[in-house]
């Protein structure tokens, strides 16, 4: 089943919401805070975010031929290319758009769609022809691989959502090289203290 990328309108009350509605299952970034700073880096053209959509299927009963149907789809998910990272890494991601990040990632379980995102990193209007590398970054495969007290309380704090894979190993079989690791997320503890997560950040050259 093929899937299209489709893009985003934040002022659509309707988008707006869905989108929300998708952030809340993600169980990250669904304040309205954030959504509405995504809103206005997509103004500022430093956002590009699509919706993730597939061809919805014909209920039992009905013609395969409806065009009606044909035209109908699902939102999958979304995704976003975006030149800019919070807080800001010019090896993450430039306002040039000479390196791009992607960013609010959500999908349903096994639709894939990172190479339609990836192919269009050199096409404007959403990348741009002098893109060199599409960047992403996730928490540090360390917390799945070793134990240290900062860990053991962040899984604590996370004991009813924790991560059920290592994002950073999915990435390194798309060809993502890792190059650095940094604190970058903020947590807050049972016991009330700061977490710093540390993030790995890997890249991948934009083949033409």
């Amino acid at each position: 089943m093929a899937c299209t990328l489709v893009p985003i309108n934040l002022h659509n009350p309707a988008e707006y919401a869905e989108l929300q509605a998708q952030r809340v299952r993600c169980g990250w970034d669904a304040e309205d805070t954030k959504i509405l700073a995504w809103r206005e880096k997509q103004d500022r053209n430093l956002k590009s975010f699509f919706w993730i959509t597939l061809p919805a299927q014909s209920p039992p009963g009905e013609h395969a031929g409806n065009q009606a149907d044909e035209k109908r789809t699902i939102r999958a998910g979304h995704i976003s290319l975006d030149a800019y990272a919070d807080p800001p890494d010019p090896e993450l991601a430039c306002a040039d758009k000479s390196i791009l990040t992607i960013q609010s990632f959500f999908i349903l379980p096994e639709y894939r769609v990172m190479d339609l995102v990836e192919g269009m990193a050199s096409q404007e209007p959403w990348g741009s022809p002098a893109c060199r590398f599409v960047t992403v970054n996730a928490i540090s495969r360390r917390y799945f691989y070793e134990d240290w007290p900062e860990k053991l309380a962040l899984w604590e704090t996370w004991a009813d959502n924790l991560p059920v894979m290592c994002n950073v190993d999915w990435y390194s079989r798309r060809g993502y090289v890792h190059w650095k690791t940094e604190p970058r997320y903020r947590e807050q503890s049972k016991s009330g203290e700061e977490i710093i997560i540390l993030a790995d950040f890997l890249r991948k050259p934009i083949t033409r």
